[in-house]
């Protein structure tokens, strides 16, 4: 696997963001749209007693920032399943670059899609009047913890696309994961014991937990934090490898 044929791979994928607006259109307008949505419903709202300062608007910001990411993996598995559908996939197979290196490319060019579009809304939100506590150290490793879901999306996308045979059921299968990591992931839920439980088996919920301690100005060395970040690491890592080795055996046979 040679690491130039990657980063041209990589170049290539970022381009077709201009070379479709609507694909761009899409990646830029949903964080903006869903933070404003969320803004408007719930930002006259205050209810945690602890803090009646904060609505429930700015509660839900790291939610929000992590759901515009998993939303990443419903465009991965439509983006894959029109490639196949018009051929593209296995032309490749007649190109130097190999199923790993275009994979590696599709992973590494949508992490910084994820993380662009997690910073949109947090920049949105702190135009809404959002107060992040937090320096540069914090904002990278947010930056850190988005990658790293934007993984997890990638590798939720190319198992959706590895069962779904076309755009619409990509669509549909889609919805399995990215509803319940929006109900229970981004904190949108009434938490008691049971859906605290739920949530524990959602990604994104570790990224949500861990933004919420930086954004209120915890100590970066608050071990909750890198425990999450472990956890949140080993999930990405299983979830992708799954989905690269199945979809290499059924697209690249």
């Amino acid at each position: 696997m040679k690491t130039n044929k990657i980063f041209a791979l990589v170049e290539v994928e970022l381009k077709r963001l201009y070379r479709d607006p609507m694909i761009a259109a899409v990646l830029l307008l949903m964080p903006i749209g869903l933070t404003l949505v969320f803004y408007f419903a719930l930002g006259n709202l205050y209810q945690d007693p602890a803090r009646p300062e904060m609505s429930h608007f700015e509660y839900l910001v790291p939610g929000t920032m992590g759901y515009a990411v998993i939303y990443m993996g419903m465009m991965v598995a439509l983006a894959l399943c029109d490639y196949r559908n018009s051929g593209i996939l296995k032309r490749l197979s007649s190109t130097p670059a190999s199923p790993g290196e275009y994979l590696g490319s599709l992973i590494i060019a949508n992490t910084v899609i994820g993380v662009v579009q997690s910073l949109i809304v947090l920049l949105v939100s702190v135009l809404l009047g959002f107060e992040a506590q937090v320096g540069l150290v914090g904002l990278v490793l947010v930056a850190v913890f988005m990658g790293l879901l934007s993984v997890t999306a990638v590798g939720m996308g190319l198992l959706t696309a590895t069962v779904a045979k076309n755009t619409g059921a990509a669509s549909g299968l889609s919805m399995i994961f990215i509803v319940p990591m929006m109900i229970f992931g981004t904190f949108l839920a009434v938490f008691d014991e049971t859906t605290y439980n739920i949530a524990r088996f959602m990604p994104n919920f570790y990224a949500t937990d861990s933004l919420t301690y930086i954004f209120n100005g915890a100590s970066l060395s608050e071990p909750v934090i890198w425990k999450n970040l472990l956890i949140l690491f080993v999930i990405s890592l299983v979830i992708v490898v799954a989905g690269i080795q199945l979809f290499k055996r059924t697209e690249f046979r």
